[in-house]
């Protein structure tokens, strides 16, 4: 259910790439979307779908020393995660 999407969620907003399901939660729903559009990103910053999945699992200075995991359930959270990534992406973290 990972998303490559360029789509930007915000307010808990479902975009097309994951589908609703009554199985999932919609919170779940945007996280796993949010999380594949992170992933993707790293990973083309990187080179490595798995060293970006590594990274969005550990925690990170430029976010205080939590993982982007645990940072995206929200709209905020979300936002940093992105300017971080932005920031990696031109060496400026």
């Amino acid at each position: 259910m990972h998303s490559s999407a360029q789509s930007k969620p915000d307010d808990w907003s479902i975009g097309t790439s994951v589908p609703p399901t009554p199985c999932l939660s919609r919170h779940y729903q945007v996280y796993l979307e949010r999380r594949g559009i992170i992933l993707s990103q790293k990973a083309q910053v990187l080179d490595s779908r798995d060293i970006a999945t590594q990274w969005f699992n550990k925690p990170a200075r430029g976010l205080h020393y939590q993982s982007p995991c645990s940072v995206v359930t929200d709209d905020h959270g979300y936002r940093r995660v992105r300017e971080y990534l932005g920031r990696i992406e031109y060496g400026v973290y």
